[in-house]
């Protein structure tokens, strides 16, 4: 290992940080490329060619930390019965619902949080009560720091404590990989369906800049608000003042330079691309996401049909994986409603559980730029590029709010 990197190409590493977390000789230290995305780099005085980062790397081995107990997936639309519960989740609140249940059961559970520290920092937290667990809701799209849980996870197995986490499969993967040497039969997995994650410095640079247009400081960022546009792709923006005034503002995603080139894969992890966890057979327990294309599959449970959904306020789709997803979903589901459904339906209106996100065209123009002349460039380019009608889309999500907080 001295004389060779342990990732000899992008496209192989997820940026999980296990191998950093494995090292016994803290030889293994997680650093930014020039665009911000993480890499082990390995301090060749203390290495010893022990290979343990190798052979624990969740993502380069060829076993996917896939169960291999036979099961036979089962498949649900569903959404949360507490409607400010299902108002205040991305999609049908479904992680909200078992996480609520669980906690309530003594359970900890660890999920993304964007934690403010005098900027945003999207990592994952131990959460044990209800208030905490508010955090957790909601998506953020990009990748969080997972390093500090390893030894916190491991602690409360060993401690006899019921433990669930959530996060992207990679996520997934590597704490399974981390705790397998411990009897984990207390440990359950939930992943989401995910498009890919760019980097924590790309999107705080983002930040940055629409501080600068706010004359302000951003303290939380919704990326998939419900309160004035409905369900989809809307931020809400929450940010003071120099005087320590709060203001709220609102962002379509087509508006916004971050979450437009998201939603359009330009941005992501190499490896997101050739991801070996896109695909029916899932790393967690369970799996969560948005039940795109819900009304198409299934019109029967639509409230204009005369059913109890609907769509407007967001459904979410259910995979579960293994015994013990079987075990967590009946024993938590008190919470939700939901009915049966297949994998083609859900897999019909969701790509990346049929194959990974697709690079678009413009995505090394975007990141070159980035790269070479930092994210305000970017997103001045970006914003020319706009129409004078989304231009002045721009005012009208949060003239809308302010005219229904009037009225309330």
């Amino acid at each position: 290992m001295k004389s060779n990197n342990l990732v000899k190409n992008k496209k192989y590493c997820c940026g999980c940080g296990l191998c950093m977390s494995k090292c016994p000789k803290k030889a293994i230290s997680m650093v930014g490329d020039e665009t911000g995305f993480l890499f082990p780099k390995i301090d060749e005085s203390k290495c010893v060619d022990c290979h343990v980062c190798v052979i624990n790397c969740p993502y380069q081995n060829n076993n996917n930390n896939v169960s291999e107990e036979p099961y036979n997936q089962q498949c649900f639309l569903a959404y949360n019965k507490n409607f400010s519960s299902l108002m205040n989740s991305s999609s049908g609140g479904v992680f909200g619902a078992l996480a609520e249940n669980f906690i309530n059961s003594g359970g900890i559970v660890y999920g993304c949080s964007m934690e403010y520290e005098e900027k945003l920092i999207p990592k994952h937290i131990r959460v044990n009560n209800l208030n905490d667990l508010e955090k957790l809701k909601g998506s953020k799209y990009v990748q969080s720091s997972i390093f500090e849980t390893f030894s916190l996870i491991k602690d409360d197995l060993i401690n006899n404590k019921n433990v669930l986490f959530s996060g992207t499969p990679c996520q997934v993967a590597a704490v399974k990989k981390a705790t397998n040497n411990i009897k984990n039969g207390n440990l359950y997995t939930i992943d989401i369906i995910c498009h890919g994650t760019p980097s924590m410095k790309l999107f705080q640079d983002y930040i940055s800049v629409l501080e600068k247009k706010l004359n302000g400081k951003i303290y939380n960022f919704v990326f998939r608000d419900k309160s004035v546009l409905g369900t989809g792709y809307n931020a809400k923006i929450f940010y003071k003042d120099k005087n320590g005034k709060k203001h709220i503002k609102f962002l379509p995603s087509a508006l916004s330079s971050y979450y437009d080139y998201f939603l359009k894969s330009n941005i992501c992890r190499e490896n997101c691309y050739s991801c070996k966890y896109a695909s029916k057979n899932r790393v967690g327990d369970i799996t969560i996401g948005d039940y795109w294309g819900a009304e198409l599959e299934h019109p029967e449970f639509m409230k204009n049909n005369g059913g109890q959904i609907d769509i407007r306020n967001g459904v979410s789709c259910i995979l579960v994986n293994s015994n013990k997803g079987e075990e967590l979903f009946k024993k938590y589901k008190n919470d939700l409603i939901f009915f049966e459904s297949s994998f083609d339906k859900i897999a019909a209106h969701n790509g990346q559980l049929n194959a990974p996100s697709v690079p678009n065209e413009n995505r090394l123009e975007i990141l070159n730029d980035y790269e070479k002349y930092g994210y305000e460039y970017v997103n001045d380019k970006f914003e020319k590029n706009l129409s004078l009608k989304n231009k002045l889309k721009m005012y009208v999500p949060t003239f809308v709010y302010k005219i229904k907080r009037k009225f309330k």
